[in-house]
Formats: structure tokens, C-alpha cells, sequence
């Protein structure tokens, strides 16, 4: 009984760019038969490939005009990135220059303004503190009312049994 053999990804190679055969090709004749229907395949469609390339020239032509419209709007475009580069420029300018103005010194400021800063500390640092105080979170406290309500439930629920 003859085995039937598989050519691997390397012998197809071969057989499509035209290489010889290997010894276990030539050994083989199932695998010789199989690397010759591969080597007219790529002989076939070699053929067929280079029939499609000897296009007339008013094509070529055609091909070169398609392509320069399609380039001609990214060519529109540049005076439009050139604005917004220059516009982001100016910008960046501004924010640079804005930041090297010198601060007024905090004894300059008018003590109005001192005073609702103080005030505005100190009901910070009171929230602080009272957050640090509860034992859950202020986003779980509805959570926590479920949680203590079943609990007291539940030791209600044996005694009402009890009676």
C-alpha cells in the first residue's frame, strides 16, 4: 500500500518559484505528482500575471492622473496645518508668558480675601475631620442603615417566636 505523502510550506515554495525537486519528491510518487500540479499552478498564474501587466499606455496615463487627484487635497491642507501650528504657537506663548508674571506676595492681598480663605480652610479641614470620625464612609452610610436595620430584625424576629 503506497502512503500518501503531504508537501510541506518550504517544497510548495519551491514548486511555485520553479525549483528541482528534492530527493523525497523524486522518491515519491504521490509527492512528485503533487509538486507538479503546484509548479503549473505557479507557472499559470506567472502567465497570467505577467499578461496582465502589458497594459497600452493611455492606461498608465489614466493610473498617473487618478493618483495626482488624489494627492491634490493633502496638498490644499498645508496652509491650513501651517495656521494651526502657528495658532498653537501663539498660545503656547501666551500660557509661557502668563506663568512668568511675578505672583503678588499673600501679605499684599486685600485681608477681605485672606479672611474668606481662612474660613474656607477651616471648613475643609472640619469636613476632614469629620470624615476621619465616621466608622463608614460617607457613600456606604445608606448601606450601613440596611445592614444595622436586618440586624435588628433579626434579633427581634427569635424573641417575637419566643412569645
Amino acid at each position: 500500500m503506497d502512503r500518501v505523502h503531504r508537501l510541506n510550506d518550504a517544497e510548495i515554495a519551491d514548486a511555485l518559484s520553479g525549483q528541482p525537486a528534492e530527493q523525497r519528491i523524486a522518491e515519491c510518487e504521490s509527492c512528485a505528482v503533487e509538486f507538479t500540479e503546484w509548479r503549473e499552478l505557479g507557472e499559470e498564474l506567472r502567465r497570467e500575471l505577467e499578461s496582465q501587466a502589458e497594459l497600452p499606455g493611455y492606461f498608465w496615463s489614466r493610473q498617473q492622473a487618478r493618483i495626482r487627484e488624489r494627492l491634490a487635497p493633502r496638498a490644499a491642507s498645508l496652509p491650513w496645518a501651517a495656521a494651526a501650528i502657528c495658532a498653537l504657537i501663539v498660545a503656547a506663548f501666551g500660557l509661557v508668558h502668563q506663568s512668568v508674571l511675578p505672583q503678588q506676595p499673600a501679605a499684599v492681598k486685600a485681608p477681605r480675601v485672606v479672611a474668606q480663605q481662612l474660613e474656607s480652610d477651616d471648613a475643609l479641614l472640619q469636613d476632614i475631620q469629620l470624615s476621619v470620625e465616621r466608622e463608614v464612609p460617607a457613600p456606604l452610610a445608606p448601606a450601613a442603615m440596611l445592614v444595622e436595620e436586618m440586624a435588628s430584625n433579626s434579633k427581634q424576629a427569635p424573641q417575637l417566636k419566643e412569645n
